[in-house]
C-alpha cells in the first residue's frame, strides 16, 4: 500500500525494517503454542516423583519440577481426582527466588489446563512447580506443558546434598497457614513452610518428604474415646513403596517399590510417634510395643540407607514417647555399634508461638523447629562429614 511506513529497528549499524503485515505475522507466530510431555523436556525433579503413561506425578508434598524458562507463556494440563472441596490438590508456581508463589492453583477433578506463567515479552526466569498438598488427599499429575513456540527450557542444577524427612502431618505442614479455630483444608497446608524443608534450606540442601498426616508406627491417630489401634495405614508398611496410596487408587498392580539404590539421600530425619501417642497413652505395654516396632523400623531404614546419618526427632507436639524413641536409638548405637543414628528432642512449644489449624504447629513454631534442627546438624558436623 502506497505511503505505508515500515517500522524499523537496528542491529549494530544495520537497520532492518518490517512491514506492518510482517510484524503482524511475527506477533501471531509468537502466540503459536507447542505441547510437550514432561519427559521430553530437560527439567530438574526433586522429591518423590513418578513418570507413568507420559505423565509426571508429583507424589509427596514439596516434590517439584524446576527449569529455566525463556519465553512468554507457559501453561500445563494437570490432572487430579478432585474430591471434596476441602481436600483437593494444590500446587504453587514459584518464580526465581520468590518466597511466595506467583500462582497457587487448586486442582479440580479430571484433566484441565491451567496458566502457570506469562509475560508480554520474552523473559528468562527460573520456574519451580511444587506440590503443596499431601499425597493421601488427592494426586497431582502433569500431563503436558504448553508454551509459546519459540520458548526454551533448560534444566537447573540441584544442591550438592539432600535431606529426606519421614514424618506425619507436622512434616506435611498440616494447617500451618491456618488459624487455631480453623478446620483443616489442604489449601492451608504448605510443606515449604514446615520445619523439615525450612531446615534443609538453612543448610543449603535439597529435600525429599515422605510424610502422611495421621500416620504412626504401630497406630495412626485415634480419638480419646477409642482403645483399639488404627492399623489401616502405618509408616513401616507404606514407606518402601513409590506411592502406596496412588497405586491403590489407580488400580496399578503390583505396587511398585521405591528404588533407594538409585535415589538415596545424604541425611535422613525421622519424626514419628506423635500419632502413636494417641494410642499408647500411659499404658506401659503399648509403649513397649511402640519401642519395639520403632526399633525394627530403624533397622529397616538402616538396611536401605547404608552409612547415612539418621536423626530421630521427638517432642514436636508431645513428649510422651520421648523415652521410648531415645531407648531405641541407644539400642542401635550400643548393641549394633551404629554411630550414625542420633536422637534430638525439639524444645517445648510455647504459648506465644500460637497454633495452626486443629492444634498443629504454627508458622512461628515451624520456624523455631527448623532453626533448632539446622543448628543441631551444624553443631554435630553431620553434613561436613559427608563427601
Amino acid at each position: 500500500m502506497q505511503g505505508m511506513r515500515r517500522p524499523a529497528f537496528q542491529i549494530g549499524k544495520v537497520k532492518i525494517a518490517y512491514s506492518l503485515e510482517e510484524m503482524r505475522i511475527m506477533a501471531m507466530s509468537e502466540q503459536i503454542k507447542k505441547e510437550y510431555f514432561p519427559e521430553e523436556l530437560s527439567i530438574r525433579l526433586s522429591g518423590r516423583t513418578l513418570y507413568r503413561d507420559n505423565a509426571l506425578y508429583l507424589l509427596h508434598g514439596a516434590s517439584f519440577l524446576e527449569f529455566e524458562f525463556e519465553g512468554r507463556l507457559l501453561e500445563a494440563e494437570l490432572e487430579s481426582e478432585g474430591g471434596e472441596e476441602d481436600y483437593q490438590a494444590w500446587i504453587g508456581v514459584y518464580v526465581n527466588d520468590m518466597d511466595n508463589p506467583c500462582r497457587r492453583i487448586n486442582l479440580k477433578g479430571g484433566r484441565q489446563r491451567y496458566p502457570l506463567w506469562e509475560s508480554d515479552k520474552t523473559e528468562k526466569v527460573r520456574l519451580r512447580i511444587v506440590k503443596l498438598s499431601e499425597s493421601q488427599y488427592a494426586y497431582t499429575a502433569i500431563n503436558k506443558l504448553i508454551m509459546n513456540e519459540k520458548a526454551q527450557v533448560h534444566k537447573t542444577p540441584g544442591k550438592k546434598k539432600r535431606i529426606e524427612i519421614i514424618g506425619d502431618s507436622i512434616t506435611c505442614g498440616f494447617g500451618n497457614e491456618g488459624k487455631a479455630e480453623d478446620v483443616f483444608k489442604t489449601g492451608t497446608e504448605n510443606p515449604l513452610r514446615a520445619y523439615g524443608v525450612l531446615a534443609a534450606e538453612k543448610l543449603d540442601c535439597d529435600f525429599t518428604l515422605a510424610a502422611w498426616s495421621g500416620i504412626g508406627i504401630i497406630s495412626s491417630w485415634i480419638p480419646p474415646e477409642e482403645e483399639e489401634p488404627n492399623t489401616k495405614v502405618l509408616a513401616p508398611v507404606i514407606y518402601p513403596y513409590v506411592d502406596y496410596g496412588l497405586f491403590h487408587r489407580k488400580g496399578w498392580v503390583p505396587n511398585e517399590l521405591y528404588d533407594y539404590e538409585r535415589d538415596n539421600c545424604d541425611v535422613l530425619v525421622l519424626n514419628l510417634g506423635t500419632n502413636d501417642a494417641s494410642y499408647t497413652r500411659e499404658d506401659a505395654e503399648r509403649r513397649k510395643a511402640f519401642q519395639t516396632a520403632y526399633l525394627e523400623f530403624l533397622r529397616y531404614l538402616r538396611s536401605i540407607h547404608k552409612n547415612k546419618p539418621i536423626i530421630c526427632t521427638s517432642n514436636a507436639l508431645t513428649d510422651l514417647l520421648n523415652p521410648e524413641i531415645e531407648a531405641a536409638v541407644e539400642t542401635m548405637r550400643k548393641e549394633e555399634q551404629d554411630g550414625l543414628i542420633f536422637h534430638m528432642a525439639f524444645s517445648q512449644q510455647e504459648a506465644e508461638d500460637g497454633e495452626g489449624a486443629v492444634g498443629h504447629p504454627s508458622l512461628i513454631r515451624h520456624e523455631k523447629m527448623a532453626e533448632q534442627l539446622a543448628d543441631w546438624i551444624r553443631r554435630k558436623g553431620i553434613l561436613s562429614d559427608i563427601s
